[in-house]
């Protein structure tokens, strides 16, 4: 079930993705949904969901030239600060000093 629950976050990452809908989903209580997720990943589903945003959003910055708020929609964020806050959480640095520092197309001019 975590491992069916994980692969629906990594596709539908952008939708807005509630605990309650994944867990009437897979047919699962909330709380049992949540304490088998952490036990099986070690993050809560809102966590998990974070950082598949993140590992996404990563990826932009590294291979292309897309400003910080395209790449916030993208993968499926509407506030900025929340964004970044996160980002910095998961990463330790914020969205542009990222870009900055692993920008492939940004490095080879």
């Amino acid at each position: 079930m975590v491992k069916n629950a994980q692969q629906y976050l990594e596709d539908h990452f952008c939708e807005k993705i509630s605990v309650e809908d994944l867990s009437k989903r897979f047919a699962v209580g909330r709380r049992n949904f949540d304490r088998r997720f952490v036990k099986a990943t070690g993050n809560t589903p809102l966590e998990y969901l974070q950082r598949v945003k993140i590992e996404s959003a990563k990826k932009a910055f590294e291979t292309t030239r897309k400003t910080v708020n395209e790449v916030m929609y993208e993968v499926g964020y509407s506030d900025v600060k929340a964004f970044r806050e996160v980002f910095r959480k998961i990463t330790g640095m914020s969205p542009l000093e990222y870009r900055n520092r692993y920008n492939k197309e940004a490095i080879l001019d």
